[in-house]
């Protein structure tokens, strides 16, 4: 909790305050800190509150580092076209709402539709090809949204791709992650996977803040490109991880590749002796 209050309270404040301001300093050396001393914490502790030590699982590790970093760029769609349908175009919220429905809509279509194609195919080239979707979408966006609004031209096309990009990757890397673990781990490791969600999205929004700030109007619209732009960078380093989990292997799970804890080192060899 304080590693993360630290990086997204820095990331936010730094653009009033100043990247070497005293405060942003300060929060960041918090966040380094705090965050380097749960890792050790977790990966001594016998019990650990996160067992970390699951990460050296090649597919589960690929798994939550695209979750981390897709969920990032999804924070950053999300609210920054809430953003700029409501204080570029200054929409009403409801008005806002319902434009912004296809996305959501088409992301369980999607999971759906495409269930046979990631049992065939496995869940590597459905990431990638989501990440590319949601890739095109963010581009779209960046070259296309005008301050004068025009929905059909500017925002849908963006909302089918993304929707269509976030059907195909999100709920895919989860699951990538959680089959790579054997069934006595499935439930902690599930835990990691929303963990790394939820810190993803809170540093997504933070980014987006510490770029667009509270700016409205036309004058923001070059801080909503380049917010668009990383978006689209980290859709394509996601569909990048697609095709590394494409390159190793099956999907199910690997029990014999767990990394051992450090109590079952001990009674193993305790058992040899």
């Amino acid at each position: 909790m304080a590693g993360r209050a630290g990086l997204s309270g820095a990331l936010v404040q730094a653009p009033d305050r100043g990247w070497t301001s005293g405060r942003t300093v300060l929060l960041l050396a918090v966040a380094v800190v705090s965050g380097a001393a749960f890792a050790l914490r977790s990966l001594r502790h016998p019990h650990p509150l996160s067992e970390l030590h699951l990460l050296r699982l090649p597919r589960f590790g690929a798994a939550n580092a695209g979750t981390l970093v897709f969920c990032v760029a999804f924070a950053i769609r999300l609210l920054s076209n809430l953003l700029w349908c409501q204080e570029v175009w200054h929409w009403s919220a409801l008005r806002t709402g319902v434009a912004l429905v296809p996305a959501p809509a088409l992301v369980p279509v999607v999971t759906l539709l495409t269930a046979r194609a990631r049992q065939r195919f496995g869940h590597g080239p459905l990431v990638a090809a989501g990440g590319l979707l949601f890739t095109g979408g963010m581009v779209w966006l960046a070259c296309f949204a005008s301050v004068t609004p025009d929905y059909l031209r500017d925002l849908l096309p963006s909302q089918v791709m993304t929707g269509a990009g976030i059907g195909l990757s999100l709920d895919t890397l989860v699951a990538a992650g959680v089959l790579a673990l054997p069934g006595h781990r499935a439930a902690t490791g599930s835990a990691l996977v929303n963990s790394f969600r939820q810190i993803s999205v809170t540093v997504g929004v933070a980014v987006l803040v510490a770029v667009v700030g509270s700016h409205g109007g036309a004058a923001s619209r070059p801080d909503f490109r380049i917010v668009w732009c990383v978006a689209a960078v980290l859709g394509l380093s996601t569909s990048a991880i697609g095709v590394h989990l494409s390159r190793g292997g099956g999907s199910g799970r690997t029990a014999s590749a767990v990394p051992k804890e450090p109590e079952a080192d001990a009674q193993a060899l305790t058992g040899a002796s």
